[in-house]
């Protein structure tokens, strides 16, 4: 982990211990434990059959899939995924995963505020059975949103007030060959660089990232990311509490 004066992180792949849960491993580089306040970012793989279910009592949790293909079981109705698809998992709400291919199913999820008391809840074995069809919508993928330009680069809102969630904002961004002017935001924000390679600036200092790397802002930290190269950063963005990818202060 990488440290800027005023508390920025930037995190590579490879760094941090895995931990194992049943046909699940998974990292958090992002946490209270890290130096984050209340946001709390983890990258997971998931191995073929059900995960355990995990209920987060007072924490809201978004969820987007980097690749490969399952379901979400939330509060017992399933919704397929494929690489693209975010998920929202409203606090209080039971989560599950399947992977029924055998390639690994990797997901970005963020907890806002990161929940100290998450479980793992014990569920029948026959749950896929019990499959409620008609429960609300809790998927959304990103070819089903509009991109939304602000200035030379553009976002897609996936979870986000309209969506139902009121307290965390995703989305996609997208940033071209180039350089923003440095700004801070009234919120915490979790990025994973999807695709691309560029420097995240924070005063006079800057990083190196990559596909996989994970980067914490906290509020009012001032910073920018830059693209010095022909192909575009494709990046899964995560704002708490909620906002717009379109504001942010320069002053």
């Amino acid at each position: 982990m990488r440290l800027f004066f005023n508390k920025c992180r930037v995190t590579d792949p490879d760094e941090g211990r895995s931990v194992t849960e049943g046909s699940r491993r998974y990292r958090r580089p992002i946490s209270r434990r890290s130096g984050s306040v209340q946001i709390a970012q983890t990258i997971s793989h998931y191995g073929q059959g059900f995960s355990a279910a995990r209920q987060n009592p007072a924490g809201d949790e978004v969820h987007y899939v980097v690749r490969g293909r399952g379901a979400a079981w939330i509060d017992g109705t399933r919704s397929a995924l494929e690489q693209g698809t975010a998920v929202y998992t409203p606090a209080g709400s039971v989560c599950a995963f399947e992977n029924a291919a055998s390639e690994c199913m990797e997901i970005v999820s963020v907890t806002c505020p990161e929940d100290d008391d998450t479980r793992i809840v014990d569920l029948d074995s026959d749950f896929p059975l019990k499959a409620q069809p008609n429960g609300p919508v809790r998927t959304i993928h990103e070819r089903d949103s509009r991109s939304v330009a602000t200035g030379d680069r553009q976002f897609k809102l996936l979870v986000d007030k309209d969506f139902g969630c009121q307290r965390i904002t995703q989305f996609i961004g997208v940033i071209p060959q180039s350089r923003a002017e440095q700004h801070h935001h009234s919120y915490e924000e979790a990025i994973y660089i999807l695709e691309g390679r560029g420097l995240v600036w924070s005063g006079e200092e800057s990083c190196e990232f990559a596909p996989g790397t994970s980067i914490y802002l906290p509020v009012g930290a001032k910073h920018c990311l830059e693209n010095p190269y022909p192909e575009p950063v494709r990046l899964l963005g995560v704002f708490y509490p909620s906002g717009s990818p379109a504001v942010n202060y320069r002053d």
